[in-house]
């Protein structure tokens, strides 16, 4: 299925007590020292007849026996030592006792932790959720004012029905539709969020950000995320539909399939213009799905309702919430759940890198891709093969 996204602790162990030297018999041959971490010195005096002074003591690298009385010392509380830290422990043979000095292994669960925290960020939010609401309702009274009131009125003013418009002009007022919409949509953000604006201007805060620098810098560079991110729309939206498949031949057979194949999707408003051969056509089409529609929709959807959850939700349910209403807002029933998915990995990109860049490159990318594909099907005849509807 093709979805085409744009509008219409670690527990201290007990210091062990240090024998002094005069507690120790003259007749014991060893003495023992617990250095940090169960490092383990073993000290051999030499003893001479008539002679009371210690002689150097030498080292003696630990056996298998004692490695194993250690481990077994310093299992509390189920905290467990690797082979490495003991190691390390043993050739570290002139470290005293420190609390606290020891070497856990923490395994990949700290790893994955660590990875889970970069995705888990949240933004500070000046405003509450009256912003937050006016700002969904009035964008959508503007986006649908736009396209449904004020050009409708404008054509017929002119005298002009967009019903009969040839493919070339239903792509130019498509296109100023989409520049309408996105400048009346962007300036209403704009003017929600102005009293706030010590706190967007604020470049530690990653509000509304930007930043074309460092574009494959390891840890947020928008395009290696952006790439990345691409990739993994690929795979996600083939296995959804996968699994949507199955599950709706699993209820009704086939038919249920053909049935919801035959409901409203997101390419479907604009396949006449896909279809046509003028090059003019295809570039306006273009710039309205790839371009414009990227930059609107990021910036409301995840620039500010995203990050705006985060205030109330955990940054994970934020993306939730946010891409369920991203899908919703494209009035496609036959796509909403794919378009859930697209906006949860346009989301987690934006929380990855807080860069907006991020998800409009994947969002741009995966517009332009289904369009030239649907395109080169249209062409080449072979649309019915890909499950193009109306093929």
């Amino acid at each position: 299925m093709l979805t085409l996204s744009t509008l219409p602790t670690l527990p201290t162990l007990p210091t062990p007590t240090r024998p002094t030297r005069a507690s120790i018999p003259q007749s014991q041959s060893r003495s023992r020292k617990f250095g940090g971490g169960g490092v383990v010195r073993r000290a051999l005096r030499s003893e001479k007849e008539g002679d009371e002074e210690d002689a150097e003591t030498t080292w003696q690298a630990p056996t298998k026996a004692s490695v194993e009385a250690l481990k077994q010392r310093a299992r509390v509380g189920d905290v467990k030592f690797t082979t490495k830290t003991l190691s390390s422990s043993f050739s570290s043979s002139s470290r005293s006792m420190k609390d606290g000095d020891i070497g856990v292994d923490d395994g990949s669960a700290n790893g994955l932790e660590t990875f889970a925290n970069k995705y888990r960020g949240r933004w500070d939010v000046p405003w509450g959720g009256t912003t937050v609401a006016l700002g969904l309702g009035g964008w959508c009274v503007s986006f649908i004012g736009v396209a449904a009131i004020v050009f409708p009125l404008l054509a017929a003013r002119a005298g002009v029905d967009p019903r009969t418009m040839s493919t070339s002009e239903q792509a130019e007022y498509l296109l100023a539709v989409q520049l309408a919409e996105t400048a009346t949509s962007l300036s209403l953000v704009y003017a929600l969020v102005s009293p706030h604006m010590d706190v967007i201007r604020d470049k530690e805060k990653d509000w509304f950000k930007f930043d074309f620098s460092e574009p494959f810098e390891a840890e947020r560079g928008w395009a290696k995320f952006g790439l990345i991110g691409y990739g993994a729309t690929f795979l996600a939206l083939a296995l959804t539909g996968v699994a949507l498949d199955a599950a709706e031949k699993a209820q009704g057979g086939q038919a249920a399939v053909d049935k919801v194949a035959e409901s409203v999707g997101t390419i479907d408003g604009v396949m006449p213009l896909i279809q046509s051969d003028n090059p003019a056509t295809f570039a306006a089409l273009l710039a309205v799905t790839s371009v414009l529609a990227p930059l609107l929709e990021e910036v409301v959807f995840r620039g500010f309702l995203l990050a705006s959850l985060t205030k109330w939700l955990p940054t994970p349910g934020a993306v939730l919430f946010s891409s369920v209403l991203f899908a919703g807002a494209h009035l496609a029933p036959r796509d909403f759940v794919e378009l859930i998915v697209l906006g949860m990995i346009l989301g987690f990109s934006y929380a990855r890198t807080r860069n907006l860049l991020t998800p409009m490159l994947i969002h741009s990318m995966w517009n332009s891709g289904v369009l030239v594909v649907v395109a080169a099907a249209i062409q080449g005849g072979f649309a019915k093969e890909l499950g193009i509807p109306g093929f």
